[in-house]
């Protein structure tokens, strides 16, 4: 086995560099530009010719030529794109090395505070702790405050293992710079970077509009600071738990209605044990005169008809 490194990749081959100075062509199996393979000794479609020493010379050369210039290519390249946002708003691509390669200040606010400081060049997370410094110093970080960080790449979970370090990194610094704001982190979806260009502003801030808010994206909230998004969206979020709390709980009187357990006069309508004089209804012991009709005793004059002691 012999080592190679990758040159080309094309149609589904690839063009690798060996060490013996031999350039073979190989399938490709998801290899990368600049990637060290190990190969089986193949008939070269190129090969040097002559003093052997020489040759071997020439494909270390070629093979340091290849690596350093990869390695511009890698340091050149955006592996990240991190944003920052209070109002002033930050982007920046960040390389496979975790080091700063380009800034764009997003508006006025961000240029104005600054334009005077050399980021490029810089380990992303000094960068992150200098722009807290300042936003400290400058007053826009306060207890009430927010700052959101977004991380976006094509590893998403590279992203959220970097901002997860940034926004350690925010935390701390602005603690040494006595205020404590609230820090957003969140890895986004790499759609994002060129959306939030297209509109001028950072990706985290297009995210609390179109996902936390769920709003198109409007002038007037393009304008809003970090701050007062966050602040609908609190608001928002407390009446959409509150009427959730609501729904889920019982409403007032849900156990018993009024009057559930025994309705007025339930266990015994009027009347219902006894009426008014249930056991005698009234005259029912003796109607009237059934004991003794008047005179029923001796009907009037029945001892002696008058004069029947003389004629």
């Amino acid at each position: 086995m012999i080592k190679a490194v990758v040159l080309q990749i094309k149609d589904g081959h690839v063009a690798v560099l060996k060490e013996d100075g031999t350039v073979a062509k190989l399938k490709d199996r998801n290899f990368n530009i600049g990637e060290v393979v190990y190969m089986k000794e193949e008939k070269a479609a190129y090969q040097w010719r002559g003093n052997k020493v020489f040759s071997s010379m020439v494909a270390i050369a070629a093979m340091l030529c290849i690596l350093v210039g990869i390695g511009a290519l890698a340091y050149g390249t955006p592996a990240y794109y991190i944003s920052l946002d209070v109002n002033p708003g930050i982007n920046m691509e960040v390389n496979l090395f975790e080091q700063v390669i380009d800034l764009e200040y997003v508006n006025d606010e961000a240029k104005n505070l600054l334009r005077d400081h050399d980021f490029k060049n810089k380990k992303v997370e000094d960068v992150i702790a200098e722009i807290i410094e300042q936003l400290a110093e400058a007053g826009y970080l306060d207890e009430e405050g927010n700052l959101v960080l977004t991380a976006i790449a094509k590893n998403e979970q590279k992203a959220e293992k970097l901002v997860a370090k940034l926004k350690n990194i925010a935390e701390v610094e602005a603690d040494n710079n006595d205020v404590h704001p609230e820090v957003d982190a969140e890895a986004l979806g790499y759609y994002m970077v060129q959306e939030a260009k297209e509109l001028g502003i950072t990706p985290g801030k297009l995210n609390i509009i179109t996902n936390l808010l769920g709003e198109e994206v409007t002038d007037e909230y393009i304008n809003m600071s970090i701050r007062d998004l966050m602040m609908i969206y609190t608001a928002t979020k407390g009446a959409e738990d509150k009427a959730e709390a609501e729904e889920a709980g019982k409403p007032e009187g849900a156990g018993k209605p009024e009057g559930a357990g025994k309705p007025e006069g339930a266990g015994k309508p009027e009347g219902a044990g006894k009426p008014k004089d249930a056991g005698k209804p009234e005259g029912a012991g003796k109607p009237e005169g059934v004991g003794k009709p008047e005179g029923a005793g001796k009907p009037s004059g029945t001892g002696a008809p008058a004069g029947a002691g003389r004629p």
